[in-house]
């Protein structure tokens, strides 16, 4: 298999040290549990990125049914995408054969170069009778042992550690985690029972489940995983699902730019009012703008690829200018895990940033709000600000078009390919409008 991982194949190529995290699993599903003992692990031993390596076909669990291999590597997918510090590795989905973990260490060790530490996370059970593990010596040379420790009912430290030791002379590192008590066997017991694994799994997964009727038993209602959808989830101008969404946003961005998206939201609203466009489109689109904003420029490019949008873009932007493909992205995502959006708030989104030749009104009251909200405070936000409702709405899009791209310039920033196409092509319907304008009046 050429590519380990999509974001982080090439990891240590410049020859600085790095730690990688690996976590095999049967994720079936994968849920908060499986992504916070991640994340801990991550922060504790100063991991540089994680992977998660679900199992094709694991020995341990042979003579059980499992779900199809590659149905679990689509929730992983989808269960990583907002951490940039965590990919999925499709290594033992693609193996034919039994899945041991030696296996898929040697392949791991062969790809990155020594200066990449690798650290081999599991949990305090397994840890356990890791003596009974193929290849355990093996193992304990090719990687080092993270434990995640913590959990009740689990061993006291010292009895883990013994055990371990007494198996191979690993490199250990026992880290407490935080005790949350979710297992994928009794949360598919719900989802069959007709439930939904609402905050158990993340919602794109949750949202893959229901797409391919997952889990749910014979017995089950055929809409109690994916037809009987809350207001949250089956009305994307709900309140209920705003709420929803705007506290999924806060995990996913900065509080300041959490701040800025409330802002751009509320500006929206208020803008769509004053200029009849659909206030609750331009309410979740505000919201729902900056969905992506929270990657770095590493993150955006692997969100690009992650998304299969290689071949739209512009390879330059995706290069040199990542940081305005967080509408593009956004949309595409969100498309994905929320079907339900409207078609044209996901294309305000895709457009805030760089802007089209044929803005639609409602694509127009997001790229103006996101000047104008209460949080904006730098030059001439003020003059914009007192322009709406006095000037049309793409008169006030022109002034707000021309402000940015004069700001970059003062800045020395560069300039997306398609700022000065769009910028003619404004001018010239400006101009145009004049012209119609001076003939009327002349015929009269």
């Amino acid at each position: 298999m050429s590519t380990i991982s999509e974001r982080f194949d090439t990891l240590g190529a410049n020859g600085a040290p790095v730690r990688l995290g690996l976590m095999g699993g049967t994720f079936d599903p994968i849920h908060i549990g499986h992504l916070r003992v991640a994340e801990e692990m991550r922060c504790s031993l100063a991991l540089d990125a994680v992977l998660f390596i679900p199992t094709g076909n694991p020995v341990f669990k042979k003579d059980q049914d499992v779900t199809d291999a590659h149905l679990r590597l689509q929730m992983c997918r989808r269960a990583v995408q907002g951490n940039p510090h965590f990919d999925v590795c499709s290594i033992e989905v693609e193996r034919e054969g039994l899945t041991f973990t030696v296996d898929t260490l040697r392949v791991l060790r062969d790809h990155y170069p020594q200066n990449v530490q690798l650290y081999f996370i599991v949990g305090s059970d397994s840890a356990y009778t890791i003596g009974k593990w193929r290849g355990v010596q093996e193992i304990a040379q090719l990687a080092s042992l993270a434990v995640a420790a913590g959990r009740p009912g689990s061993a006291n430290g010292d009895e883990l550690r013994d055990a371990i030791l007494a198996a191979a002379p690993f490199d250990l590192h026992i880290v407490q985690v935080s005790p949350l008590k979710v297992s994928s066997s009794d949360l598919r017991e719900e989802l069959a029972g007709g439930g939904r694994g609402r905050y158990l799994v993340p919602d794109a997964v949750r949202a893959f489940i229901a797409e391919h009727g997952l889990y749910a038993s014979e017995q089950a209602q055929p809409d109690a995983v994916s037809g009987a959808k809350t207001a949250s989830d089956s009305d994307a101008l709900s309140k209920a699902f705003f709420k929803v969404r705007k506290a999924e946003l806060a995990d996913r961005v900065s509080a300041k730019r959490f701040e800025h998206s409330l802002g751009v939201s509320q500006a929206a609203e208020e803008l769509a009012r004053t200029y009849g466009v659909d206030a609750k489109k331009a309410r979740i689109a505000g919201l729902l703008h900056d969905w992506d904003k929270g990657l770095d420029n590493e993150g955006a490019r692997a969100r690009v690829v992650e998304l299969g949008m290689v071949d739209e873009l512009d390879p330059w932007v995706v290069q040199c200018m990542p940081n305005v493909l967080h509408g593009k992205t956004a949309a595409r995502a969100l498309k994905r895990e929320f079907p339900q959006i409207p078609a044209d708030v996901l294309q305000a989104i895709d457009r805030h940033t760089t802007a089209a030749e044929d803005m639609s009104p409602l694509d127009m009251v997001l790229y103006i709000a996101d000047a104008v909200e209460p949080n904006r405070q730098f030059g001439r936000i003020d003059e914009l600000r007192s322009a709406v409702g006095r000037v049309s709405l793409e008169e006030l899009y022109f002034q707000t078009y021309e402000y940015w791209t004069f700001l970059l310039l003062e800045r020395k920033k560069p300039l997306h390919p398609d700022t000065m196409r769009i910028w003619n092509s404004i001018a010239l319907r400006r101009q145009a409008a004049k012209e119609k304008l001076k003939r009327g009046k002349n015929q009269k």
